[in-house]
């Protein structure tokens, strides 16, 4: 992993993503850091994108994964992409709260949630269309999110990494969410088919939940993947069968890959580009709506978010209302007192503002001028 998406890194390095931002959200009084990436020319007014969150690996980061290209596949394919932060476990490696030996006891869930809402009040994302994808523990944590957050995710892409034993026994997804699998055969970390982790599945386990869970045949279309480069690898692409939704599942095995990223020229293939493919054939019929930031979790509400100009803003106590340009410049700052405000913001262009609370810098919402 480390050597492959460093490679990655340094072959990517010369490139600026001008919309790439380093972020954070208050979770419960906790400031939780993610990385943001707007595709270029985003126009939250007359867009609504889906999102692809994508999780990094234990003790890795969220700056390691934008390296694996979703950056560049969602300035052409149009979607948002979130990197999010983990926290440390108690063996002070950076990690998720998935049900594993080495989970984090991190409130993700609420991180989580709060993101989508961010996304889709703030940014106009469809919540119809929110993925998530991850590596290694990031995958782990993927699958949990699929079980948990089961109403709001439409599909998942796991990379390198299966369900916790604690998900294959308990998980009782009402919406069956699509799921792709990468894995290699020869994986040392999180092994294929033999040596089982503790609190871990291996992966024919993880298959079989889903197989099961889809209500797919045993049977399923087999293709090997074009054989070009030269890492000594081959690749089998398995879509099962007569699956609810159809082709709701698929796994494609790496022979002989172990614990790493796998992408052009190195590899026959580049997963994220696979993973998008299969995301975009998926919608969640049913999202569940918004609504997860509440007053007495968020210090401030505003309303209406796209405006014309006029907008009302709802405060715990008196403050000062700061507002950013999307490069940062400040352009306006009042006084403000507990309760209802309404504030002129007219004269200001339309576009993507942040506001801020003097007395809560980490916390930043973005509010849409028209």
């Amino acid at each position: 992993m480390k050597y492959f998406l460093t490679t990655l890194a340094l072959t990517l390095v010369s490139i600026t993503w001008s919309q790439q931002t380093n972020e954070t959200i208050d979770i419960g009084g906790v400031t939780r850091e993610y990385i943001q990436n707007l595709p270029v020319a985003f126009d939250p007014i007359n867009e609504s994108l889906p999102v692809v969150f994508c999780l990094h690996g234990l003790g890795s980061n969220a700056q390691v994964m934008t390296a694996i290209g979703f950056n560049q596949i969602g300035d052409t394919a149009r979607f948002i992409t979130i990197y999010p932060e983990g926290v440390v476990n108690t063996f002070g490696q950076a990690s998720w709260s998935n049900g594993t030996l080495l989970a984090s006891t991190a409130a993700d869930f609420d991180f989580f949630n709060n993101l989508i809402d961010d996304m889709v009040l703030n940014y106009n994302a469809d919540p119809s269309r929110i993925y998530f994808s991850g590596f290694s523990m990031g995958s782990i944590m993927s699958y949990k999110l699929a079980c948990e957050l089961n109403g709001r995710i439409a599909a998942i892409g796991t990379m390198s990494g299966t369900m916790s034993t604690e998900d294959v026994n308990n998980c009782v997804p009402t919406y069956l969410t699509p799921v792709i699998h990468f894995h290699g055969t020869i994986d040392p970390t999180v092994p294929y088919d033999s040596g089982a982790l503790p609190s871990l599945s291996l992966v024919p386990e993880t298959i079989e939940f889903w197989r099961n869970a889809h209500n797919c045949s045993v049977a399923y279309d087999s293709t090997q993947i074009p054989d070009i480069a030269a890492d000594g690898l081959t690749v089998d692409r398995f879509v099962y069968q007569n699956c609810t939704p159809l082709n709701s599942l698929e796994f494609w095995r790496i022979n002989g890959g172990e614990h790493d990223y796998f992408y052009e020229p190195v590899n026959d293939f580049t997963e994220a580009v696979e993973i998008w493919n299969f995301f975009s054939q998926w919608s969640h019929p049913n999202p569940e709506s918004a609504g997860i930031l509440s007053l007495g979790e968020s210090p401030v509400q505003i309303t209406p978010n796209p405006s014309l100009g006029i907008i009302d803003i709802t405060v715990e106590k008196n403050d000062k209302l700061l507002i950013h340009s999307s490069i940062g410049k400040s352009v306006y700052s009042v006084d403000i007192n507990s309760g209802l405000n309404t504030v002129d913001v007219s004269y200001l262009e339309p576009g993507v503002y942040m506001v801020q609370l003097k007395s809560r810098p980490t916390y930043s919402k973005r509010i849409v001028i028209q």
